[in-house]
Order: C-alpha cells, then structure tokens, then sequence
C-alpha cells in the first residue's frame, strides 16, 4: 500500500512531477504505484525500461524515415515534433547524453492511402545509448502508434524545463485490431473544431475506428446533394450542418491520424427526420383504429419506421447509401437497425395485409424483409456493414461478414439480459462481434462520477462464455456517447479521460492491466498529458498536474496550444 501525500514529500522539489492524486480523505490512503515520469498509456505490450537518461535538444531534434513521399507519415512526424516540444520553454540537458534523431523504418513503404479494417499497428522501439533511436513498422499505421508512444516517453523536468527520455526497448501490437468512439452528432449539433480535437484524443489514446452516427430522429445534419431536402427540413437550421467539404475535412484529418471513419445510417428505425423531408417514407400508425396518422402515445408517433411495403423506400435507401458511399473512404458503413419497435407496424392494416399475403405469422418477419433487401442493396453497392445487434436478437439471418456491435445489458436497462450472454448467443451464429455495452460514456455513476473510468477499465470483451474460438469473433470494442446531455460545452470532459480506460482495455495485455490502483496513478499522468496537448480531459481524483497545468489561467492560451498540434 502507498500513502500518496507521503510520497510527495521525497525529493518534490526535485522529481519531475507529471501528476499527483490526493486520496478522497486521509484515513482512507490511496493504494497503487506512482508510475516513473514518461510512462505509455495504452500500456505496451512488451516494455524494457531503463533509469539512464538522455536528452533531446528543441533547436536540433528531427524525425527521419524511409517513406519519404508518405503524407501521413510526413505529417505525422511534423506533428509528433511540436508536440513534444510543446512547451515553448524547452530546453536540452548540459550534461545529459543528446538524442539527436528518431529514424522510422516502415517495411510496406508502398501503402500510404486510407487506413483499413485489420490494418497491421505493430512496432518497435529502440532508444539505446547513442545519438539515434529507432523506430521499425510493418505499416505508416503502426508507425504512427509508435510516434504517439515515443511522444508519451518524453518527458520534461518540471523546474529546468530540460526535455528528458530514458533508454527504453518497447515491442507493440495492439490485443484487438478494431477500437471504435461512437459519438452522436444528431441529438446535439457536435461542431467541428470540436470533432477534431476528440479526433486528436483518439491518437493520442490509440483509437482507430470513428464510427459517426451523424443522423437520427432528431435532426438530419448531414448535407445530401442527392436529395438536398433532407438537410433543409431535416437539420436543426442551415448553421447546424456537416457540409459535404466538412465530412472529407473530417475523414483526412482522421487519415492523418490513422483513423477510419464508418458512417451510420440508422433505418428503419430512428428515421423521423427523413420524414420530415419525405414523409410518404414513413408508415403510418394507426392510434385510433381505422384513422392512419394517430398516435398511440407512448408506444408510437403518427407515423414510425421507414415504410417496408414501398419499394420507393428502399430505392430512396439505396440512393442515400450512395452518395455516402461516394463520399465515405471506408468499405464498412454501419446500417442502425436497433430499436424497431413494433407497435406502429402492428397497428398498420396494410402491414397485417402483407403478412398474411406472404405467410408471416410474426412481426419480426416484416423487419428480416426488410434487412435483407437492405444488405442486398448495401452489398451492390460494395460495401461491407456492420449493425447494432437487435436484428440476431429478433432472429434475423444476417450475410457473411457482417459485423454486430452487442450494445445491450442489464446494467444499462433492467428489461434487458447481460451483454455475456448476448455474446453467447450470437458466436453460436458464427457472428464478428464488437462490444460497446460496458462503455456507454453518457451514463454517469454516482456518487463519484469521475471514478466509474475503473468499471470501464475492468469491463473484458472476452469474458463471456464460449469457447476460444467463439471468443475470437470479438474483434474489439467501441466506446459510445449518445448526445442527450451532450453538446460542445462538455462532450470532451465527459469523454476523456473516462475513454482512456476503454482504450487500453482493447490495447494492452489483459494480464498486466488488472491493478486498477495502479492504473488510477497511470492514468492520471496520462489525463494530465492530454491536458497539456489541449483536450479538457477531467479530473478523476483530487490532486494537480504538476506543471502541466501552466496555461490553465490563460484559456485562448491553452486552445491555441491545442490547435498548434492540429494540422
């Protein structure tokens, strides 16, 4: 067991202090080890450390690599740069070794486009004692982990302001190759400048997966040229728009940082802002009986769901899917499909009427006809899905490839089952699978909101039961933000650095991240990091950051700081 406060008195004036926690009250001491200065958050997988020390010089240090004609390598490297030498204060050691260069080493010198699903992210790291280190990666993806880990080895003495790192040996690869942020821009209008820096949060945390929902009931903000009414009655206002230079703004800048982003699309459900551009789309529910257009509140609205018995609603689907896939670079698109309540469709004679023309005695026959001529058009289109689960829930056969993000658990609704055995039942089916149900960031616990990171932190995808085969259907996770209670004035704070636990969970090795006393002290180094690089990341204990709470009383400082390491 540590006593923090005991700890500080040792050498304070002397260590580098990246961030200390004070315990909630004294009788009850903080346990867990105070990482070194300069430890990696997503733990790396394999870690040689070393106490000697070298220095980097802020006048003469420079990256160097083989893919010499690589923007995002390139970029990369000029971004990685100012962000170690963020603090303009910087200085080199007089009497401290001088790590003068970084070279990259990128084996596939040739792939420099979009990054892609199984992408390789392994790397190495090499900082001996002599003027270069090294850096060696299969991919510029990997290569750009390995950037983000050797900024985070960096280090600065708080009082010399001398920029510091020590003789380190790391060899990384990432435990699951898909690790996704949700985040809903449809409930709440989510700004760009905002999008982008919860994008620079996801690097610096190694996410590779932006996965948009940018359109829902509440509003259509996304700018269609195809059917350029949706955006005029469908989103919030004119101002409250992505432009279509936004969204390919948006996907480089992901690119730049090895991200992909999968749109989403949600039908049949989640689609009254389409109908407020296209309401013949919609079906009409049947309240009172005999009346199409009656609301049977709460069950349905006056109409609900996209109209299953049109064929110009799939047409008008298929068109949509389109123009995303026209504009998206991803092969994956997510198509929704969760929360198709029935009650409308049950209430519509014309849907009673198909049915029985076409021998179905459940509801959820009309949502299988539905899906499946969706995928069918999705799959013309060339494009690969991925769907929230409640589809297999219903017993819909879905096609091969398909990717099922498990969003439900009893923890976030008591009607429903554990996400364990979701997970059971749908490898049965052979399914890929990503979780998402421990990691709802828009639900907060009480009475210690900021310390719920450890339920995330402990939350495994590959607890459940099945056998190790089943088990590798799990291809990763994703964190999810459902903006209800979430716009710009606090979507980042609420993320980060509750994201971060979520983020090593699907990075690092399950066996040595199980001290979560440990990773209380780790990560509060690493929310500090995030602080200094400009992300409003909150605290989740008492205590400071050290010097890298410098700015902190000079806000436009502190944003201009962030967005000097956007590019």
């Amino acid at each position: 067991m540590i006593v923090l406060f005991a700890l500080i008195a040792i050498n304070s004036l002397f260590l580098p202090i990246n961030g200390i926690l004070f315990p909630i009250e004294y009788r009850l001491p903080l346990e867990g080890r105070v990482p070194d200065p300069g430890s990696p958050w997503p733990l790396p997988q394999k870690w040689i450390k070393s106490n000697e020390t070298l220095t980097l010089d802020p006048k003469g240090f420079r990256f160097e690599a083989n893919m010499v004609s690589c923007d995002v390598l390139i970029n990369g490297m000029k971004r990685y740069r100012d962000i170690i030498f963020i603090d303009q204060r910087s200085v080199k050691s007089t009497t401290l070794p001088v790590l003068k260069s970084v070279y990259i080493d990128v084996h596939n010198i040739n792939d420099c486009g979009y990054p892609e699903h199984n992408n390789n992210e392994t790397y190495s790291i090499d900082i001996s004692n002599n003027s270069v280190a090294k850096i060696t990666s299969v991919t510029v993806w990997g290569a750009l982990r390995a950037l983000e880990t050797f900024s985070q080895l960096v280090y600065q003495n708080d009082i010399t302001k001398e920029t510091l790192v020590n003789i380190t040996s790391i060899h990384d690869f990432p435990r699951f190759s898909f690790r996704a942020m949700h985040m809903d821009t449809a409930r709440h209008f989510i700004p760009k400048k905002v999008i982008l820096a919860n994008l620079d949060a996801m690097a610096y945390n190694k996410f590779n997966v932006f996965h948009w929902h940018i359109i829902d009931d509440q509003s259509f903000p996304f700018e269609s040229h195809r059917f350029p009414e949706l955006t005029k009655k469908g989103a919030y206002s004119p101002r409250h728009v992505y432009t279509q230079r936004d969204v390919l703004e948006i996907i480089e800048y992901s690119r730049m940082r090895g991200i992909r982003v999968i749109p989403e699309i949600d039908t049949p459900g989640h689609t009254h802002a389409m109908g407020k551009a296209f309401p013949e789309l919609l079906t009409p529910c049947y309240g009172q009986k005999g009346k199409p257009y009656t609301p049977d509140y709460p069950h349905f609205s006056s109409m609900e769901l996209i109209n299953p018995l049109k064929n110009q609603s799939f047409s008008f689907i298929k068109e949509l899917f389109q123009e995303f896939r026209n504009l998206f670079k991803d092969d994956f698109v997510h198509l929704g499909m969760d929360e198709v309540f029935y009650g409308c469709w049950e209430s519509n004679p014309d849907i009673s009427k198909f049915m029985k023309d076409n021998n179905m005695t459940k509801v959820s026959e009309v949502e299988d006809y539905y899906v499946k001529r969706t995928l069918e058009n999705v799959k013309d289109l060339g494009y690969k899905t991925m769907l929230w689960q409640d589809p297999v829930d219903n017993g819909v056969k879905l096609a091969n490839g398909s990717i099922v993000v498990i969003w439900k658990d009893k923890r976030l609704d008591k009607e429903l089952d554990l996400w364990q055995n979701y997970a059971t039942k749908i490898a049965k089916n052979g399914q890929q699978m990503v979780l998402s149900a421990c990691w709802y960031l828009n639900y907060i616990s009480t009475p210690y909101p900021d310390q719920d990171w450890e339920k995330f932190y402990l939350c495994d995808p590959g607890h459940f039961n099945g056998t190790e085969e089943e088990k590798k259907l799990v291809i990763g996770g994703e964190v999810c933000i459902w903006s209800e209670f979430v716009d710009a004035t606090n979507i980042l704070s609420r993320l980060w650095p509750r994201a971060s636990s979520t983020a090593e969970r699907l990075w690092s090795n399950s066996n040595d991240t199980q001290d979560v006393n440990t990773a209380r002290h780790r990560l509060d180094q690493h929310r500090c990091r995030l602080l200094r690089r400009g992300i409003p990341a909150a605290p989740i204990l008492n205590g400071y950051c050290g010097d890298y709470e410098w700015d902190m009383n000079n806000q436009e400082k502190l944003i201009d700081l962030g967005d000097r390491v956007r590019l």
